[in-house]
C-alpha cells in the first residue's frame, strides 16, 4: 500500500470510532464531525469529552441529563437540579 492509501485508512477508522464512542455518549453526530474533521485528535477529543452527562449529585457518577432516577445509586434526582 502507498502511504497514501495507509493515511485515508487511518482516517476512516477514526471517523467510525469517533461516532461510535460519541454515540455511547449520545453526541453521535457532531463525535461523527469531529473525527472527519480532526481524525485521531477528534477520536481523543470524543473519547475525554463528557458528552450529554453529567455528574450524579449523591454517587457523582456520569449520568444522562433527563435520567429521572441514577442507574448506580437509585436515587430519585428529578427536583435536585
Amino acid at each position: 500500500m502507498e502511504w497514501i492509501q495507509v493515511w485515508i485508512l487511518v482516517w476512516v477508522v477514526c471517523v467510525i470510532t469517533a461516532s461510535i464512542l460519541g454515540f455511547r455518549k449520545g453526541t453521535g453526530a457532531s463525535s461523527f464531525f469531529f473525527g472527519l474533521i480532526l481524525g485521531p485528535l477528534g477520536v481523543i477529543l470524543v473519547h475525554i469529552s463528557k458528552g450529554k452527562r453529567v455528574a450524579c449529585p449523591f454517587c457523582d457518577k456520569l449520568i444522562y441529563k433527563a435520567s429521572p432516577v441514577c442507574p448506580h445509586c437509585l436515587q430519585e434526582i428529578t427536583g435536585t437540579k
